[in-house]
């Protein structure tokens, strides 16, 4: 699947998915989600997820489909997300056990079973594909699209071209 984001020149940025069968979805975005959606992307490739919001999207849920009936997996994506998004926001990052005990807290209070406990080298994969993604973002002129394979890789991502007119 390729996620593509195009930067709305004088309204909303976009969200488009284009399965591999050519199929596609696509919603329009608040200005906070291109990045929390990219760092979707970092979290479900590095981790290997498939059951969370891209891969959910990849088997032919729709956008607005990927609220409802969730798997564990699915959840988990989203908490480890809001946190890293929380973490990017305080402009520090935490330590895997620190990050770990607020991922568990978050689940237990939202009565979702524990995740596997993430470490440090995948934090910082995670935070790496995230950057490089959210760095190419940035770059991408109104009017342009970001191109980024799902799943994603570290080197594919910053070796993809970021932008193309359209």
């Amino acid at each position: 699947m390729v996620i593509q984001i195009k930067k709305g020149r004088d309204g909303p940025s976009t969200l488009t998915c284009v399965r591999a069968d050519g199929s596609r979805t696509w919603s329009k975005l608040h200005p906070f989600f291109p990045v929390h959606d990219l760092t979707h992307c970092a979290v479900e490739s590095v981790l290997g997820f498939r059951q969370a919001f891209f891969g959910l999207i990849a088997a032919g849920r729709d956008i607005g489909g990927t609220e409802r009936a969730l798997p564990a997996e699915a959840l988990w994506a989203e908490n480890i997300v809001g946190l890293l998004d929380r973490e990017r926001g305080a402009g520090e990052r935490c330590t895997a056990e620190t990050f770990n005990a607020w991922l568990g807290e978050a689940l237990a209070k939202q009565g979702q079973p524990p995740c596997r406990l993430l470490a440090d080298a995948e934090l910082d994969g995670i935070r790496t594909l995230r950057d490089a993604l959210t760095a190419q973002w940035r770059a991408v002129p109104p009017g342009g699209t970001l191109d980024v394979p799902f799943p994603a890789s570290p080197t594919r991502a910053t070796s993809a071209s970021p932008t193309r007119a359209g």
